[in-house]
């Protein structure tokens, strides 16, 4: 796991990039609040902000290399599973949940 600055929320506002057997899944804290109002439109400058410009920028920076990469993403603001990736559309971003497992594996 390693740390990666994404200010504008709080001004030390961190990100976590999780990588394990070869896949990456990055844990987002505040970067966004909303799955579309934040994600269609990056650039909206957000009440909650401490520094609500920088926030905006760090917004489309992450969520553009979350995009490029395919890198999945983890956000507690947004609804459950809360995991999911974000693809480009228009100037801004969507958000594209994980399909829910309602499935019950039994231990082998």
């Amino acid at each position: 796991m390693h740390a990666i600055l994404a200010p504008g929320h709080t001004v030390g506002h961190t990100i976590f990039m999780i990588e394990s057997a070869g896949k990456q899944l990055c844990y987002i804290g505040d970067l966004a609040h909303h799955p579309v109002l934040l994600l269609e439109k990056p650039l909206t400058e957000f009440k909650y902000d401490t520094d609500p410009k920088q926030s905006a920028q760090s917004r489309v920076k992450h969520f553009t290399m979350f995009a490029e990469k395919r890198i999945p993403i983890l956000a507690y603001h947004f609804a459950w599973p809360g995991i999911g990736h974000v693809v480009k559309q228009g100037e801004g971003f969507r958000y594209l949940p994980a399909p829910m497992e309602m499935e019950i594996k039994k231990p082998a």
